[in-house]
């Protein structure tokens, strides 16, 4: 295909708002395409492709082009972008090639003159964590991270079942794939708009990981407890616990965030569940008021981000060791803090979609040292390059 002068400059906007003012890649394509109403289906595809996979490879890019990589600064020579609107098939070239290529529209270099670092386009910092902490299984590791990421769906048992959903999808005309090792789970063997189906309108379904799909039952919640979600964003595990309650009992959906909690509240009414109490925790008096009261509790805690880095490739170049840091301190907060929402003899799982050992293991191993009356009953963990799910890690701990 040959790139036309508007998809080009579009694409160079959307670079620099990402790089420059720091939005990130979903947010940009959104308002892109808001702009330009006039593409079609094919151009939408081209322009959402190229921008994650731009993102993606961003310091390989620059790396095998010459250039000086600066994490939060856009350049790339215009020369670049006008030869490659003319070339036949750049957007093929760069979808599925930028990891092989020799990269013929760029001045080349030999790649085995690039770092690790260079050549898998991973900030140093993070490169050098995994290392430490994964040894030889690093390269694998971040290949898998700079693949895409499969649609993934979980069925909602509430209104359906898996071979039911199954059935509707294909009448729909998407293929799908099915895995014995996550009983509620549905693949789409070929990328589609799953949002503009009707089974998603009816509720049928939510987006979800396979990965994510492990953390609720690990909590195992029972029909008729209390179960808290403290950290429950937009709802996607909380939505999880009620249909694995079978909307019996009742479970306190709260979050600092006030904006992802009225997305949850639109998620739950198309998902027909109807035991949450969704509530904003704006002070401490707002969880204190919920000590001792709750057989279970979640916490699914602000991390680096560094487990689903396939579906947010951005999170290479906003993330920093400064910020690693600074949530480091606030998830051992977080689990001293709602630890304390449980009955004696209640359970909780603390959960990230992180693959680094600080941010996990460490921190229940930190927890466990300072309240001995805990114990550490299951982890799960889940890496792309094992299991081609997200990367996360849960603990359960019981009292």
């Amino acid at each position: 295909m040959e790139w036309h002068p508007v998809l080009v400059r579009a694409l160079v906007d959307n670079l620099k708002t990402i790089f420059n003012d720091g939005y990130y890649a979903d947010k940009v394509l959104e308002r892109s395409f808001k702009n330009h109403k006039q593409w079609g289906k094919r151009d939408r595809q081209f322009m959402a492709g190229t921008t994650y996979e731009m993102v993606r490879w961003w310091r390989r890019l620059m790396a095998l082009d010459g250039q000086e990589w600066v994490p939060k600064n856009f350049y790339i020579r215009w020369a670049a972008f006008e030869k490659w609107k003319h070339e036949k098939d750049a957007a093929a070239f760069l979808i599925e090639k930028i990891p092989e290529s020799q990269m013929g529209h760029f001045e080349v270099r030999n790649t085995d003159s690039l770092t690790l670092a260079e050549e898998l386009s991973f900030p140093d910092w993070f490169v050098e964590k995994v290392q430490t902490q994964y040894g030889d299984e690093t390269r694998a590791l971040l290949e898998s991270l700079n693949n895409s990421a499969p649609v993934s769906m979980r069925v909602n048992t509430l209104k359906t079942t898996r071979e039911e959903l199954s059935d509707r999808l294909i009448s729909e005309g998407f293929e799908i794939a099915l895995d014995d090792e996550t009983p509620t789970g549905i693949k789409l063997k070929t990328r589609k708009n799953v949002f503009m189906s009707e089974c998603f309108k009816k509720g049928f379904f939510e987006v979800q990981d396979f990965g994510s799909q492990k953390i609720a039952p690990l909590l195992q919640p029972k029909a008729g407890e209390r179960v808290a979600d403290v950290c429950a964003g937009a709802g996607g595990k909380t939505l999880h616990l009620a249909m694995l309650m079978e909307n019996k009992g009742s479970i306190l959906a709260a979050d600092v965030h006030d904006r992802k909690l009225e997305q949850l509240k639109i998620r739950a009414r198309r998902a027909g569940v109807s035991n949450l109490r969704i509530q904003l925790f704006e002070n401490s008096k707002d969880v204190k008021r919920h000590y001792g009261k709750f057989d279970a509790v979640l916490i699914d805690a602000p991390c680096s981000g560094s487990g689903v880095i396939r579906r947010n490739p951005d999170t290479k170049w906003k993330f920093t060791p400064e910020e690693l840091e600074r949530l480091k301190i606030l998830q051992a907060e977080l689990i001293d803090r709602y630890a304390k929402l449980l009955k004696p003899g209640g359970r909780f799982v603390y959960a990230t979609c992180s693959l680094l050992k600080e941010e996990n293991e460490d921190q229940v191993e930190r927890f466990l040292k300072l309240n001995p009356k805990f114990k550490l009953d299951k982890t799960i963990t889940r890496r792309p390059d094992l299991h081609d799910d997200d990367g996360f890690f849960a603990a359960l701990l019981t009292s």
